[in-house]
């Protein structure tokens, strides 16, 4: 019998929804429980973890210098960057996590700062501002527009509706998001053209992993050509499996080396860790312009980061593993520094007891 290297042993921390249904309850256990079957095949010793939101409750028990926390918290319930504020906590009792670290988690739910970012780093993005308030809007000269909550992810308040293409319109959709999502509007121009997922992963030198595009071709109206809440998670609509991945994308070796050092150079401004995903729209003449960046992304075994893994040549265990082996390299190097540190400290000291000796 093969017999499997014994690797680091894992934390899989996720938090759950006290809103959740039954079968949602469910379905988030059994998605755990196949990550830890494939860990655990690779050589990965795994205790699951699970919390709602006070998530130094929970770890206390654990030694930080025997785990490595697998990060699989995604939001917080009724809070805003809470999954940045569950990294903070980990940092702070020690803990060497995998994923992207608060500063990232945080800019990812503040769109109109991120897009100011991207633009500073003049990396393409479509032009775009923030609205408290459609009473804000007194002019707008980038339309079509597409309207959509600053802080939600998921396609959250994207719908056939988002797009707006005058004043009046545009001023309708950014109070519908203000008032049903409590929270200021991204108002940036609709990009018409194709869409591309880009994940990359690593640290220091992040390789960027085979391309996903949507295909949109079922759709007639180019105004609907983008990725709604319902083509997600509502199996009853009109979107839903109407927008399929190609994996096989079709590129010029111009466009594709674009694309990938748009994504690689978004990843690297935003202060990504470990692995990230970068949404791309390309226009009609071939320019890339980055529309989102998800760190952290959907990392079941059907999503699309791990399909893009799998294209790469790993199996869901391995792609999990790699990036726990990030986090390891991680923690040895602080270990290092530390103890490098500790061993410089001791020095000193000791050469200042045998001065103050010899002066005595």
């Amino acid at each position: 019998m093969l017999q499997v290297k014994p690797r680091a042993p894992v934390l899989l921390l996720y938090n759950y929804y006290k809103s959740w249904s039954a079968e949602e309850a469910q379905e988030a256990r059994r998605h755990a429980g196949y990550m830890v079957e494939c860990l655990e095949a690779v050589g990965h010793p795994v205790r699951i973890v699970e919390f709602w939101k006070d998530v130094t409750e929970v770890m206390r028990r654990f030694d930080p210098a025997q785990w490595i926390v697998f990060n699989w918290c995604e939001g917080i319930e009724d809070e805003v960057g809470g999954d940045a504020r569950v990294c903070a906590d980990l940092e702070a009792m020690g803990f060497t996590y995998t994923g992207n670290p608060p500063a990232a988690l945080r800019l990812s739910v503040e769109k109109g700062r991120a897009k100011r970012l991207l633009q500073r780093w003049g990396i393409p993005t479509p032009p775009g501002r923030e609205f408290n308030s459609a009473d804000e809007i007194t002019a707008w000269e980038h339309f079509p527009a597409i309207v959509k909550p600053v802080s939600q992810h998921c396609s959250a308040g994207v719908t056939r509706d988002a797009v707006a293409h005058d004043l009046g319109s545009l001023r309708r959709r950014v109070a519908y998001v203000n008032e049903t999502f409590r929270e200021a509007a991204l108002v940036e121009q609709f990009v018409d053209g194709r869409e591309i997922n880009v994940g990359v992963w690593g640290n220091g030198r992040p390789r960027v992993l085979p391309l996903r595009e949507i295909d949109f071709s079922a759709i007639e109206n180019p105004f609907h050509r983008m990725v709604t809440w319902d083509s997600k998670w509502v199996p009853t609509s009109v979107d839903w499996n109407a927008m399929p991945v190609i994996t096989e994308v079709q590129a010029s070796d111009e466009l594709r080396a674009r694309i990938e050092r748009v994504a690689l150079d978004t990843y690297r401004v935003f202060g990504c860790r470990d692995y990230a995903r970068v949404d791309l729209r390309i226009d009609r003449q071939g320019q890339p312009f980055v529309v989102d960046v998800n760190p952290n992304p959907d990392i079941t075994a059907d999503g699309g980061f791990i399909g893009a893994c799998r294209a790469a040549g790993y199996s869901y265990g391995e792609a999990v593993s790699n990036i726990i082996q990030m986090a390891v390299a991680r923690r040895n190097r602080r270990q290092a520094l530390f103890s490098m540190m500790q061993q410089r400290r001791l020095a000193t000291q000791a050469a200042l007891q045998s001065v103050a000796l010899a002066g005595g």
